[in-house]
């Protein structure tokens, strides 16, 4: 029960940590798609000599590699919060995007003029087509794990449900059985009423136990004294018949056994007794 409460504890702070994660991929990730549209805006703006459109298109550029390494390098963090889908796809971006840069460069290199950039828009609407199918894959991934989270919490739940249904049941039988106990506890007192130091329990059931141990002790006893006379009355019989020989020796045998078997009777009482009187201990230390 604590190792399902500590696992679903666990899973839960996972799923929390892991979506602050994978947030930073998406927004990486978005970011990229703006950054493609930006760099094809503002080698636009270039084309048309608007102010400070260099600068902004470089800008752009760096920021873009810099973003994918983020997402795609193998010593990178984010690295792990991908898929093989999702690095496919990554790296057809990455090939589109090379492609790109090496299209703006020889743009930048020689005349500008509309064949140049009307090669370059395609190109940068692919990237741009292929960057979207990357966002939607790494939210469907997110979406992916965040399910399997849901689907091991409600399965760590339902198995503590059952667990708790299994406690109650135990319980109940407990409940059960001790009453039983004490019911047949009384029973050896033959309804007789017992003091007893308190209303647990426990202590009246060893009140009756003590009770009905006294009365075995008694019998066992009353059975050494009788066994000890018959063996004194009979000691002149034994040179009579063989018949009543017999049937003296059969008599004393019966008297033996019943001493024996209420002297393992009153040890076994004795020994339930104690267990009773450490459990209550343990129950009441104080």
């Amino acid at each position: 029960m604590s190792l399902n409460l500590i696992a679903i504890i666990m899973v839960n702070i996972w799923l929390n940590m892991d979506q602050k994660n994978d947030a930073k991929v998406i927004n990486i990730a978005g970011k990229q798609r703006m950054l493609t549209q930006r760099t094809v805006l503002e080698l636009h703006r270039l084309f048309v000599d608007e102010k400070g459109a260099y600068g902004k298109l470089q800008l752009a550029r760096e920021e873009f590699d810099e973003n994918f390494l983020k997402l795609n390098a193998a010593t990178s963090d984010y690295r792990r919060f991908s898929n093989d889908k999702i690095e496919k796809t990554m790296m057809e971006v990455h090939t589109h995007w090379n492609r790109l840069s090496e299209l703006i460069d020889h743009y930048l290199a020689g005349d500008h003029n509309l064949d140049d950039l009307k090669t370059i828009y395609d190109n940068g609407d692919s990237t741009l087509l292929l960057m979207d199918n990357a966002v939607t894959q790494y939210e469907a991934y997110m979406m992916e794990k965040r399910n399997m989270a849901y689907q091991i919490q409600v399965v760590l739940s339902l198995i503590s449900f059952v667990i708790i249904l299994y406690m109650g049941r135990t319980t109940l039988q407990i409940q059960r059985n001790l009453e039983t106990f004490m019911q047949r506890s009384k029973s050896l007192t033959g309804g007789k009423e017992i003091p007893v130091k308190s209303n647990n329990e426990l202590d009246i059931a060893c009140s009756h136990i003590d009770y009905f141990l006294k009365n075995v002790e008694e019998a066992l006893q009353s059975a050494t004294d009788a066994i000890e006379k018959s063996e004194v009355a009979t000691a002149g019989l034994y040179a009579a018949t063989p018949e009543a020989k017999n049937l003296l020796e059969q008599s004393e045998d019966v008297m033996i056994q019943v001493g024996e078997e209420l002297h393992q009777t009153s040890n076994r009482l004795k020994k339930l007794k104690n267990n009773l009187e450490k459990a209550n201990a343990l129950r009441n230390p104080f």
